[in-house]
């Protein structure tokens, strides 16, 4: 495996996260033309093969994102120490999250409501805007609507943001116990064995989890604390899972010594035949929505375990490609890496408008028009993560003016 000399980063891990940042715009690009996002603002006919990309990749895309953070999260603690890593967590996660809660929703949530012509319509945005804050600790579960989804592809980062405090106190308290017993041994690189059992053990764990999450609220429900967090309560458990493993991986070195992962034809194999199970077992699960926990237990079980088991698969699979073909250092990987943040918080404010145009193409195939919000909104979103990694500082100083304006503003 390559190593950046100057940053002591895997390469690799560059693509990657472009992987998992590009299966997320393709996500969002295909979810006007599924039957099954009630919550999205914009619908454009159907496609079965809409709905398949976004029951597929939302077994891995995130996940892999909550890994990535669990194996870079100790080296950047160590290396920063408490106080700078949690500043520079929340500088980074928790600025763009508040932004976002605080100016950029209620926005454009008053102006759809204006455009909708609704009762709210007559709210200058300052009496909208104090209304919105009272749903502040308010709990909600259910399937995904727009009221319901009210942080938009933000949850991620509070949630992620979340991750990392508990991380930081669970290495707190593992110094302080450690002061009071006898010093471990250093820990050698992991075997290619040892690593398969971790793999193994955290899917395990993980699919017993998600089936018992299962068993008392349907798979697709999310829930939402009030202008704090918003996550489905399975993928939760997977979160949790891919994060620690992540942070495992780190400690054990799984990547150092070229011992993990191998054979990648075999677990693209695995990925195929797990992919073909997750639609055969989950379409009973998929055509219930609201009642999935209703489901007789041992289908939940196959399932739980299934969708589990595919998630790591993917994970694998993404690792071996990217450690095999992208293990060097390109500029453009690295660009691109360099600013999957930015495009991930942005995409969603092109991805939306481009839908909408495509609607002046009635009849025009439901995936092409797909293929074109993709294409043309990853190179815009590109381009504005650009300024934002530049100026983030403008930006900030953009959006609070904006909301000045409109806060002011007697309509």
């Amino acid at each position: 495996m390559k190593v950046d000399s100057s940053t002591n980063r895997l390469l690799f891990f560059d693509m990657v996260r472009n992987l998992a940042m590009l299966s997320v715009v393709l996500y969002h690009a295909v979810a006007a033309y599924s039957t099954i996002t009630p919550h999205w603002s914009t619908h454009d006919g159907s496609s079965i093969s809409a709905d398949a990309i976004r029951h597929l990749f939302d077994v891995f895309m995130m996940p892999i994102f909550f890994f990535v953070a669990g194996y870079f999260a100790p080296p950047s603690l160590a290396r920063q120490g408490t106080w700078r890593f949690l500043k520079g967590k929340f500088k980074r996660i928790g600025i763009p999250w508040l932004i976002a809660i605080l100016i950029i929703i209620p926005l454009m949530q008053h102006v759809s409501l204006a455009k909708g012509g609704s009762g709210c319509s007559l709210l200058s945005f300052r009496q909208y805007w104090i209304g919105y804050l009272k749903i502040f600790g308010t709990f909600q579960i259910g399937l995904p609507t727009p009221e319901l989804m009210s942080q938009m592809h933000f949850w991620f980062l509070s949630l992620l943001l979340a991750f990392f405090i508990i991380f930081v106190l669970f290495q707190a308290v593992k110094k302080a116990r450690s002061r009071f017993s006898t010093a471990s041994p250093a820990k050698e690189p992991a075997s290619n064995k040892s690593i398969l059992k971790a793999l193994l053990a955290a899917a395990i764990l993980s699919s017993l989890g998600y089936f018992i999450v299962l068993l008392m609220t349907p798979d697709m429900s999310w829930i939402v604390v009030g202008l704090l967090f918003q996550f489905q309560p399975g993928s939760l458990i997977t979160y949790i899972s891919c994060f620690a493993l992540g942070v495992y991986a780190y400690s054990r070195q799984w990547f150092m010594m070229d011992e993990f992962p191998h054979r990648l034809l075999i677990w693209i194999v695995i990925g195929v035949l797990l992919t073909a199970g997750f639609f055969g077992i989950g379409q009973d699960v998929f055509s219930h929505p609201s009642t999935s926990h209703k489901l007789p237990p041992g289908l939940l079980v196959a399932f739980s375990f299934t969708r589990t088991f595919l998630c790591l698969a993917f994970l694998v699979i993404f690792i071996a490609y990217a450690s095999k073909y992208w293990n060097r250092a390109s500029r453009f990987n690295q660009n691109l890496a360099a600013n999957s943040y930015y495009i991930y918080l942005s995409h969603i404010f092109f991805v939306v408008p481009l839908q909408e145009m495509l609607m002046l193409w009635p009849g025009g195939p439901a995936m092409v028009k797909a293929g074109i919000v993709f294409l043309v909104a990853l190179p815009i979103s590109y381009g504005i993560s650009r300024l934002i990694d530049r100026f983030p500082r403008g930006f900030v100083i953009g959006f609070i003016v904006l909301f000045v304006l409109a806060f002011i503003a007697r309509r």
